[in-house]
């Protein structure tokens, strides 16, 4: 009797336990998806903003000059013209962005997949799909 109600205590802190866990894990990968989301879309992220005094900024696709002249922007690179990309890395790069962004997306959406099958299958998918994201 005693081993019962021990196997009980023990079976009741797992099951809170994995649970409180798997929700950290949700919303870590929500806020990876953010940054990895805010990385690809956002077409220039380093360097000046047009109120500074600096020669320009760039980011995945995207590069702007200012001109010393005026203020005026001369920006270069589109995500839909894939070879306005400045060159071959910063082309991987995006690509290799694009990827993860998708692979993470899909993760979270993989996330309902808690309601149809058991939690350790789910997060098998989800670990792989991460781990494919993240390298």
């Amino acid at each position: 009797m005693e081993v019962e109600k021990t196997t009980h205590i023990y079976q009741a802190k797992y099951v809170r336990n994995s649970r409180a866990i798997g929700v950290l894990w949700g919303i870590f990968t929500i806020c990876f998806a953010i940054i990895n989301l805010i990385a690809f879309i956002d077409p220039h992220w380093i360097g000046d903003s047009k109120d500074s005094p600096g020669i320009g900024y760039f980011g995945l696709y995207k590069r702007c000059v200012l001109y010393q002249s005026s203020t005026d922007v001369a920006c270069i690179g589109e995500l839909g013209i894939f070879d306005t990309i400045l060159n071959v890395y910063f082309k991987v790069s995006t690509v290799l962005v694009g990827v993860s962004a998708l692979l993470i997306l899909l993760s979270i959406c993989l996330f309902l997949l808690f309601f149809f099958l058991q939690a350790s299958t789910v997060y098998m998918i989800c670990f792989w799909f991460q781990l494919l994201s993240g390298k």
